[in-house]
C-alpha cells in the first residue's frame, strides 16, 4: 500500500502542476531544419549507457555545444537500477533531470507514475517518422509515444567462438553434441578447463527466451501475468537440465562468469546480448553470431528485443523546449545515430542511418539486424516489472533448491499477480 500511495501522490501532484504550467503550451516542432534555441539553456541528462557509448555521447555533445554555445548538456551516469530509483526519487522532490536515457522497460513505470511526458508534446510527427516504426512502437503505450529511441535490439543471441565451433548449431541437439566435443572440465583445475556452453542462468531476461521458445507469453492482452502453464514448466525443466542432464555450464552462472570464460577463449558457445559483441571482438575472439537454436519440442529460443532511448521529464521547464528540439535534431541525425549504433553493437533506430556505409558494411550491424528477426518485442507496461520480480526467485529455486518446475510455475504466477495488484493499486 505504501507503493500505491506513493504512485498516487506522484500522479496527483504532477497532474496538479501540469495544469498550472499549461497556460501556453509550446507548439510541437522539429522535423526539418535544425531549430535554434535563443537563450542560454542547461540541459540535464541522466543516462544508463555502456562505457563506449558514454565516450561517443561526450564526443557528439562536445561538437553540439561548439555549434550551439548557448546550450550546455550535462550528462550524469547511473547503473540500471540506480537510474530507475534515483529518477523516481528526484522527480518526486522536483529535482529530476530534463532528459533520462535508458531501456524502454522503464517507460511503463515512469508513465504510470506521471514522471515523463509524451514526446509529441515537444516533437513533431514528422520528426518521429524518421525513426523506424518498430522502434517507435517499443515506446508506445496508453495511446502515446513516450521515448525517442536511438538504438534498436538489445537482443540476446547465440554467440560462438569460430576457433572452437566451425558453424552455428541449428538445434539444441546439435548444440549439445558440439559443446560436448570441445568441453574439457577438470573439477580440480577450473582455470584450465574448457566449457562447451555457458549463459546467465539466473537472469529472467535470458530465461524468457526459453519460455517464449516453448510458446509462452509473459502477459495476456490485458497485461495480466500468464506464467502458470505447460510452457513455463517445460522452460524451467529445460534450464535445469542444461547442467543436471547435459552437464553443460557451471553451477551459479551469473553474467560475469560466462562473459569472462568466453572472452578468455575458454567457452565455445554463450548466450549474450548485442551490447557485449564488440567486447568479444576486442578480446580477440573470432566471433560467430546466430539466433538461438530450436529447442526440443519447441521453436527457436525467442528472446526479447527492445530499444534504448530518451524520455522527457514531466517536470521539464517549458522554457527549454527549443533547446530540447535542437538537441534531438542534432543527436538523432543519421550520422550521429550511426555512431551510437556502432558503439552499442545494435541497429540504429533512424531509418536514414541504415543506408550509411558504416552500417551496411559492418558485420555486427548485419548480425544485429538478422537476429532481431528471431525476437519478440518486450512488453513495456508497468506490470512487466512484477513479472520480472516474480520470475527470478522461482527460477533460482528450481536451479538451486530442487523445487519442482510445476510448483515454481504456480508460485511464480501468484507472486506476479500480487505484484501487478500492487502496481495497479488494487
Amino acid at each position: 500500500m505504501k507503493k500505491l500511495s506513493m504512485v498516487l501522490v506522484v500522479v496527483l501532484v504532477l497532474s496538479f502542476f501540469a495544469g498550472c504550467t499549461s497556460e501556453e503550451p509550446a507548439a510541437p516542432a522539429t522535423g526539418g531544419e535544425t531549430p535554434e534555441a535563443v537563450e542560454p539553456v542547461d540541459l540535464a541528462l541522466w543516462e544508463q549507457m555502456d562505457p563506449v557509448a558514454q565516450d561517443v555521447f561526450d564526443q557528439v555533445a562536445a561538437d553540439f555545444m561548439a555549434e550551439y554555445p548557448n546550450i550546455t548538456v550535462t550528462r550524469t551516469h547511473y547503473e540500471t537500477e540506480e537510474l530507475r530509483t534515483n529518477f523516481q526519487t528526484a522527480s518526486l522532490a522536483g529535482q529530476g533531470p530534463d532528459l533520462v536515457y535508458g531501456p524502454s522497460d522503464n517507460v511503463g513505470l515512469f508513465n504510470v507514475s506521471g514522471l515523463i511526458q509524451p514526446v509529441t508534446n515537444i516533437l513533431e510527427d514528422s520528426f518521429l517518422a524518421t525513426v523506424d516504426e518498430n522502434a517507435r512502437k517499443d515506446g508506445f503505450t496508453a495511446g502515446e509515444y513516450w521515448t525517442v529511441p536511438d538504438i534498436n535490439g538489445n537482443q540476446i543471441a547465440m554467440l560462438y567462438n569460430k576457433a572452437m565451433i566451425e558453424k552455428a548449431p541449428e538445434t539444441w541437439e546439435e548444440l549439445v553434441m558440439m559443446a560436448k566435443e570441445v568441453q574439457d572440465i577438470d573439477a580440480n583445475d577450473p582455470d584450465n578447463s574448457t566449457y562447451g556452453f555457458v549463459f546467465n542462468e539466473k537472469e529472467p531476461y535470458w530465461f524468457i527466451g526459453f519460455y517464449n521458445g516453448y510458446g509462452g507469453s509473459a502477459m495476456d492482452a490485458d497485461n495480466n501475468p500468464t506464467l502458470d502453464n505447460d510452457a513455463m514448466v517445460k522452460a524451467l525443466q529445460f534450464v535445469k537440465d542444461v547442467r543436471a542432464k547435459e552437464n553443460l555450464g557451471i553451477e551459479g552462472m551469473d553474467y560475469d562468469i560466462p562473459d569472462s570464460l568466453f572472452k578468455q577463449g575458454k567457452a565455445a558457445i554463450i548466450l549474450n546480448g548485442a551490447w557485449s559483441w564488440t567486447s568479444y571482438q576486442d578480446a580477440g575472439i573470432d566471433l560467430g553470431i546466430a539466433p538461438g537454436p530450436v529447442m526440443p519440442g519447441g521453436d527457436n529460443m525467442t528472446f526479447y528485443s527492445a530499444t534504448k532511448g530518451y524520455m522527457i521529464s514531466a517536470e521539464m521547464d517549458p522554457a527549454k523546449t527549443e533547446a530540447i528540439r535542437t538537441f534531438f535534431t542534432y543527436f538523432m541525425n543519421a550520422e550521429n545515430n550511426a555512431k551510437f549504433a556502432l558503439a552499442n553493437s545494435q541497429a540504429p533506430a533512424v531509418i536514414a542511418a541504415w543506408d550509411l556505409p558504416e552500417i551496411k558494411n559492418d558485420d555486427l550491424q548485419k548480425a544485429s539486424i538478422a537476429t532481431i528477426q528471431h525476437t519478440t518485442p518486450m512488453p513495456i507496461v508497468a506490470e512487466m516489472r512484477a513479472v520480472w520480480d516474480a520470475m527470478r526467485p522461482e527460477l533460482e529455486a528450481v536451479l538451486y533448491q530442487d523445487k519442482a518446475p510445476a510448483d515454481a510455475a504456480k508460485d511464480m504466477q501468484q507472486r506476479a499477480v500480487e505484484g501487478v495488484a500492487t502496481i495497479r493499486g488494487e
